[in-house]
């Protein structure tokens, strides 16, 4: 896999302008299969991209025995729009970069903005662990009255939010930015939550199951504790930081509904 990136690299890599190139997604992770395909992004001076034609900006190849199967892709970026990356707030530009395989960096500069990308700050993660973890409180609160009313489109997107933010908490309480939707599964496995605990979520969520959700706030409660964190134990604090500290509404600006 990593051979067969750099070969497919080195023209881009002996092209005037390019800065570097690095593969993210499934194909640098344990769990890739057959479907996987090859994700290369390459960074160019921005002269070079500005001057480029939009075929030539994301380049797509098809497998010869699948023409609906990508085989590999390479996405360019202007240099400048990379170095900026790290400041980001969509998790798409973090977590596939903790994981990123760099294939050209003559400059060292590919591997220096790859780091900050992947790095978590504790300031992020504790504001995240807060915000998620109310949308995810919130939206189980608010479903339990749809489904008293009626409603179930709105039911359904109500536990749809919940499980979202659910997954971010679990993400973030193991130091980690939160993965893509469709690799969820298999992320959290490899950071090592608990099977047990990957297992009361499908049975609470898949289908969404009252009773099994009212449960599954304390099987939560009580793996968060075990992981050494206190902020969803003090919940009248938890919401005056949400609603009536500066900070709190700052960060639900920032990461509230990602």
């Amino acid at each position: 896999m990593i051979e067969r990136s750099l070969s497919l690299v080195r023209p881009y890599a002996d092209r005037a302008g390019t800065v570097g190139a690095y593969l993210v997604g499934s194909a640098t992770r344990p769990q890739r299969d057959a479907l996987s395909d090859l994700d290369i992004e390459v960074v160019v001076e921005d002269a070079v991209y500005d001057a480029m034609p939009d075929d030539e900006r994301q380049v797509f190849a098809y497998r010869d025995d699948e023409k609906r199967v990508v085989d590999y892709e390479f996405y360019l970026r202007p240099r400048s729009e990379f170095e900026a990356l790290p400041a980001s707030t969509l998790d798409l530009f973090h977590y596939p970069y903790q994981h990123a395989v760099i294939l050209h960096d003559p400059e060292g500069l590919i591997a220096r903005v790859v780091a900050a990308c992947a790095a978590l700050p504790e300031a992020v993660r504790g504001d995240r662990l807060r915000v998620h973890y109310l949308e995810f409180r919130f939206a189980l609160g608010r479903a339990r009255k749809t489904r008293e009313r009626g409603g179930s489109l709105n039911l359904a997107l109500l536990h749809h939010n919940a499980l979202a933010a659910l997954v971010k908490v679990l993400f973030l309480a193991r130091g980690s930015w939160p993965a893509t939707p469709h690799w969820i599964e298999q992320e959290l496995a490899a950071l090592a939550v608990p099977a047990n605990l990957l297992g009361a979520i499908e049975a609470a969520f898949v289908p969404p199951s009252p009773e099994g959700l009212r449960s599954f706030v304390g099987t939560l409660d009580a793996w968060l504790d075990e992981r050494g964190e206190t902020f969803h134990r003090d919940s009248s604090a938890l919401v005056a930081w949400a609603f009536h500290r500066a900070e709190g509404r700052r960060a639900f600006e920032v990461w509230g509904g990602r």
